[in-house]
């Protein structure tokens, strides 16, 4: 099991500043405040995102290990997210570079293409910046769970997290995120 271990604000701050390519920003500060899994972001199309609504459609996962998106890890997982104010402008910003081209919402800088997986995320644009900032590391997952703690820290209800999140109900909210 993956050790819930959030990133502070100023970390996050750190990490942000550090990337080298606005996209990475992009991605980084949307994974940070959307709670979505990195294969979930590997697989967004700008088709899910409901900007009047606010809301994204969560419905597939790419991982490298296969051929193309899959549904998400769990029945629970098919899910629409609220979109909120840090993330609705990452995806403004990100909108400028490939919303003209339909399809995914983040590319990869170096290929032009879809982001693979989540391991070239990690290795190309995470990893790169979590360094460079000189904050301790931590897998890209931990944006996820970073996400959880924001949420209940700010006072949000378990059940609202849980279906934020894509999970059945809210006891793995308490049992993983209860010290928030």
């Amino acid at each position: 099991q993956d050790v819930i271990d959030p990133f502070s604000a100023e970390e996050q701050a750190a990490i942000l500043e550090s990337c080298r390519d606005p996209q990475h920003l992009n991605l980084i500060r949307f994974a940070f405040w959307s709670g979505l899994r990195t294969s979930e972001l590997a697989a967004l199309e700008w088709g899910d995102i409901d900007f009047l609504r606010g809301t994204i459609r969560v419905s597939r996962a790419k991982t490298q290990a296969a051929d193309e998106a899959e549904g998400t890890k769990t029945r629970r997982g098919t899910r629409d997210v609220k979109i909120l104010a840090p993330a609705m402008q990452a995806l403004q910003a990100q909108k400028a570079v490939t919303f003209l081209r339909g399809g995914a919402v983040f590319l990869n800088p170096r290929t032009d293409e879809a982001w693979e997986g989540d391991q070239p995320i990690r290795n190309s644009a995470w990893k790169p910046a979590i360094t460079k900032a000189g904050v301790r590391y931590r897998h890209p997952y931990q944006t996820r769970h970073t996400y959880a703690s924001m949420m209940l820290t700010a006072g949000e209800s378990p059940i609202w997290l849980a279906n934020q999140m894509g999970h059945s109900d809210t006891a793995m909210i308490f049992r993983n995120y209860g010290r928030w």
